[in-house]
């Protein structure tokens, strides 16, 4: 076969993991423990999960914490689309944690902003164990997935996941979700949030940097 030359495109969304070291999942925790079991901090009322436990987080201690994960977003999705100008200056909109047990899940969904983030403070270990057991033709127990497409099996329109103590992940707002429900009688702890881009602002309200306009 005879040399050609070719240019292949990334499409669709960008998916960005990383790792929280244990003094932010910690305070993820801490933070929540202030505010779980409090009626008027109850959040569930204004999200799509079929969960008991879900209460409005306190943005203030753990805002700064989550900047260089934004920043390290923005550096992969302009090396991702081959440049860019994308720039960490956004707004926390909103933040909650969920506290999910056996037979709780989310349903597909998306949010309304520009992008959304889930961390995971604390996975217990008999979800992966309850997973690697799991037989059935679906995915995983207490997996998540995300969307995009007509599913055609040409193309890859289905990333999942089943998260670890400290996985983070940041995403278009705009992406189909949904968590697994799963048996084992355990608590597993996410925090969730919606961050929009603050285009005329130089202020990032999450670190407090300036930045060129």
């Amino acid at each position: 076969m005879n040399e050609i030359s070719y240019n292949f495109y990334h499409w669709g969304p960008f998916l960005f993991h990383s790792t929280m070291d244990k003094e932010l999942c910690g305070l993820m925790l801490e933070e929540g423990l202030k505010v779980r079991g409090k009626s008027d901090e109850l959040y569930t009322h204004k999200l799509a999960g079929h969960l008991g436990e879900q209460y409005k987080l306190d943005r203030d201690k753990i805002i700064t914490k989550l900047a260089m994960f934004l920043e390290g977003y923005c550096i992969g999705y302009n090396k991702w689309r081959g440049g860019g100008g994308m720039k960490p200056k956004a707004k926390l909109l909103s933040m909650w944690i969920n506290y999910m047990k056996a037979g709780d899940f989310n349903p597909p969904h998306s949010h309304g902003a520009d992008l959304s983030f889930v961390a995971f403070p604390d996975v217990p270990e008999e979800l992966t164990k309850e997973c690697a057991a799991f037989k059935g033709t679906m995915r995983g127990p207490g997996g998540i997935s995300w969307t995009y497409g007509e599913g055609d099996r040409t193309c890859i329109s289905v990333v999942h996941q089943l998260p670890k103590t400290g996985d983070l992940y940041i995403f278009p707002a705009s992406l189909k979700h949904y968590v697994f429900p799963f048996k084992s009688p355990v608590t597993r702890v996410s925090v969730s949030g919606n961050i929009m881009f603050d285009q005329d602002s130089r202020i990032d309200y999450f670190s407090g940097k300036k930045h060129d306009a």
